[in-house]
């Protein structure tokens, strides 16, 4: 690793991180809005009632177990790939990253095809008849989502995140298409499995595309047996921390719902509302992910602004998180009553349990990033045993009662406390300075803009008051942040360099708005990119 290079490079890192926001946004963007819709036309249209509210849940249960292998079979390749490449990327050794890149794929690509094989045996021998040929599209899709996470992941290396922009956004595009033509010809389940299937082709290809683009004239080069031993050592603990996000992290709830709760419909209920969260939580992260390849990357160039960045990350990630899943949790009742019909009037508990206490989980990306960055994975893995525990005893104690509910604060409470010890953990063991006041102020303003959307929704019910809940929402976080002065000088400098990216007509809004917001800021103009920046 380069130790010498720690000279500052704030306006550097600013300028990739401000670029790797907005492309970032555009492929989480386009994934929550088809995820929002696709989800609301399938419940419409396969769960109107009772009994087929219990079909959709089996076929949800397939999808999470496919999913667990998709988590498992990574086996934590691309994150070795992720960090390993952008270490030597940023020291000087390209040659070296195009080693660790095509011997990743290989592996990758093995364990794609053997856990694919070993999905068709599973489905051939226990599968569920109702859901054959819809199990074996959702099998024969591991392959390529697999394999797609090593082109993303050296893309990511390279901050380069518009790369993976572009064929996400096709490889959704694809996927809605082929959902809304199936239910329109009630394809049905084989047609939603057929569409994830697509998708996920056509994106693995694409992303592999960009990579030999930008890769594949590199000369090539060897791997030392010292590198190979710390890749493995780091996927290892990698394999480790992958299966105890499946208990802390993920839909784990579900197998104790299945087993627990005779009432199939619960695991709709936890599983869209879980998803539309997850999809939700993915723009707050926006940041907080650009500020994760940046960290990759300034590891290879020396470890001096990685406890500033840590700390940064985390309150960006509080400053976007709590007005979109408080806001949520206030307008779960219409939303779900309008948009799913009364027959999921059951999930609005849910929903607004899922969405609150998904919050924590938004903070905790930025120092699970340092550490992984800084190869200390030994305590995420230690303490996720034991917040994996705490949430398998509160399924046990909470779900046989309560169902999608008890897993919901069963989840919740897991991730937590699991946020709560890694912050810990991190600010004793780097002496990050937490910021605490200005993330005070931050909570001011999410109370304020709570108050305005609960109050709309309740003054005006139905489709009238989601409408005054949201726009309310919007305004009265704005003042909130204007009020506490949550946004400070150096954030409007950050956020006026996102907003250079931006179209040009937008801009001067964007700046407006910023200078409104954070008035002792001087509202200078964001960085003009190069053709080499961009």
């Amino acid at each position: 690793m380069n130790t010498e290079n720690t000279a500052p490079r704030s306006t550097g890192n600013s300028r990739i991180i401000a670029r790797n926001t907005v492309w970032s946004g555009v492929e989480v963007l386009s994934g929550m809005l088809a995820t929002f819709l696709t989800s609301v036309w399938v419940a419409r249209v396969l769960g109107k009632d009772a009994a087929s509210q219990a079909t959709l849940g089996s076929y949800q249960y397939i999808v999470w177990l496919t999913t667990i292998t998709l988590t498992v079979g990574s086996f934590g390749l691309s994150t070795t790939t992720w960090k390993y490449m952008a270490e030597y990327l940023n020291n000087g050794h390209p040659e070296i990253a195009r080693a660790i890149y095509f011997y990743t794929l290989r592996i990758q690509s093995l364990i794609s095809f053997a856990a694919g094989a070993a999905g068709f045996a599973a489905i051939w021998w226990l599968g569920d008849e109702r859901f054959l040929w819809a199990s074996a599209l959702l099998v024969a899709a591991i392959v390529p989502r697999l394999i797609g996470t090593i082109p993303s992941c050296a893309n990511n290396a390279a901050e380069a995140v518009r790369r993976n922009a572009t064929p996400a956004v096709v490889g959704v595009a694809i996927t809605v298409g082929v959902t809304a033509v199936s239910l329109l010809l009630r394809w049905d389940y084989v047609g939603l499995s057929a569409a994830v299937f697509l998708g996920a082709a056509v994106e693995c290809g694409l992303k592999m595309l960009s990579v030999e683009r930008w890769l594949g004239g590199t000369a090539p080069g060897g791997m030392t047996p010292e590198l190979r031993k710390r890749m493995l050592t780091y996927s290892g603990q990698g394999v480790a921390l992958m299966l105890l996000n499946l208990l802390v992290w993920d839909r784990s709830d579900i197998l104790i719902l299945k087993a627990l709760n005779p009432d199939t419909r619960q695991i709709v209920f936890f599983s869209i509302s879980f998803s539309l969260a997850e999809r939700i939580l993915m723009v707050p992260t926006l940041f907080a992910g650009a500020l994760g390849f940046t960290m990759m990357a300034q590891y290879g160039r020396g470890e001096a602004r990685l406890k500033e960045m840590t700390a940064d990350g985390g309150r960006y990630a509080l400053l976007l998180a709590l007005p979109l899943l408080a806001g949520v949790a206030c307008i779960s009742r219409p939303f779900v009553v309008l948009l799913y019909t009364p027959a999921f009037q059951p999930m609005v508990a849910t929903m607004a349990i899922v969405a609150l206490l998904a919050i924590p989980k938004a903070l905790v990306a930025a120092p699970t990033r340092l550490l992984q960055t800084t190869e200390r994975q030994g305590f995420l893995i230690w303490w996720g045993c034991v917040c994996g525990a705490l949430d398998i005893g509160l399924d046990v104690l909470l779900v046989g009662r309560h169902g999608a509910n008890g897993a919901a604060i069963a989840n919740g409470a897991a991730q937590a406390m699991a946020a709560l010890g890694v912050w810990i953990y991190a600010w004793r063991a780097d002496a990050l300075d937490l910021k605490l006041k200005d993330c005070a102020r931050v909570l001011g303003a999410g109370a304020i803009m709570a108050l305005g959307a609960l109050a709309a929704v309740r003054v005006a019910p139905g489709a009238a008051g989601l409408v005054a809940a949201i726009a309310a929402g919007a305004v009265l976080w704005l003042v909130g942040l204007r009020v506490t002065r949550a946004v400070r000088p150096e954030d409007a400098a950050r956020f006026l360099s996102i907003g250079a990216q931006l179209p040009a007509g937008v801009r001067p809004y964007w700046s407006g708005l910023i200078a409104w917001l954070a008035p002792a800021a001087a509202p200078v103009p964001g960085p003009v990119l190069s053709r080499s920046d961009s």
